[in-house]
């Protein structure tokens, strides 16, 4: 009998109210470029939110039967999670300001993922 990581306290909840509202300051729209150290500190919090959802995502993946589709969504979900922790957000603050919305959009998708398992 398979149980439950949430249920026998082996992994952290995910606070997917402060996720998404990390989201939402990484892809409000804006009249202008937002200050740097403003991109620097929404960047390194959606990392830290996407490595821990990815965390997460990977769990409950390896709870489901291999080769089937719904394991090969989330397989598909976390590579595209990978793929955005892998990426850098370069030497200007124009791709700064793009790679923060990636990986707030990546964010967004998983955390809607995780919230309808």
């Amino acid at each position: 009998m398979h149980i439950d990581p949430l249920m026998t306290g082996d992994t952290l909840p995910l606070d997917l109210v402060t996720i998404r509202a990390t989201v939402r300051r990484a892809l409000h729209e804006r009249p202008s470029l937002p200050p740097a150290q403003e991109v620097r500190e929404i960047t390194d919090a959606l990392r830290g939110h996407l490595e821990l959802m990815r965390q997460e995502g990977t769990t409950r993946r390896d709870l489901l039967g291999r080769r089937t589709e719904a394991w090969h969504r989330w397989n598909c979900v976390l590579d595209r999670a990978r793929t955005e922790l892998e990426g850098d957000p370069g030497s200007g603050l124009c791709s700064a300001v793009a790679y923060m919305q990636g990986l707030g959009r990546t964010c967004r998708y998983l955390a809607d993922c995780l919230d309808e398992w």
